[in-house]
């Protein structure tokens, strides 16, 4: 079960454009990356294959779509890119998960520091690109959008059986 050493391996000698992102929320499942991996700089895995690699701050929107951007206009031109996001999980790993492998402090710690929206806001409302204000709006409209497609996804019909396998895979 090699999917992820192979397919670095094929991508860097085809130099297939190609972005990798591991997301790493510092847990796998309930136990933190840096207590379950030997080699906790993970964006490092990519030097065993001559890949580009980068460790990049996971928790800020204009950070990822800078470091995103520059990955597109290497990979396309060199070979693929392998990005380590740094992000935070701030809920357990599934439903069944009380996350007690980490405090409450902790958690609310990333949430008031690190937020990834909050920071956002605020960067957008310094830098006046919008007033919370117009941030409000589109917050509230947003909440309207996933409420209908709730209740419209409630309310519908089970798909027929047949529907299984529609748009799923691409015949050549």
């Amino acid at each position: 079960q090699g999917q992820i050493a192979e397919t670095m391996n094929m991508a860097s000698l085809w130099k297939l454009p190609l972005i990798m992102v591991i997301e790493n929320n510092k847990y796998g499942m309930g136990t933190s990356v840096n207590r379950s991996s030997a080699g906790p700089a993970l964006h490092l895995r990519g030097d065993a294959y001559g890949i580009k690699n980068k460790k990049i701050d996971g928790m800020n929107v204009m950070t990822m779509a800078e470091e995103c951007k520059e990955a597109v206009e290497y990979a396309r031109t060199n070979g693929p890119v392998l990005l380590e996001a740094e992000t935070y999980r701030y809920r357990g790993h599934s439903m069944s998960d009380p996350a007690k492998y980490r405090s409450r402090d902790e958690v609310n710690k990333m949430r008031e520091e690190r937020d990834p929206i909050e920071t956002l806001r605020e960067h957008l409302i310094k830098s006046k690109i919008v007033d919370a204000d117009a941030l409000k709006k589109i917050d509230a409209d947003v909440r309207a959008v996933v409420a209908d497609s709730a209740e419209f996804a409630q309310s519908s019909p089970e798909p027929d059986p047949s529907e299984l396998y529609t748009d799923i895979l691409i015949e050549a």
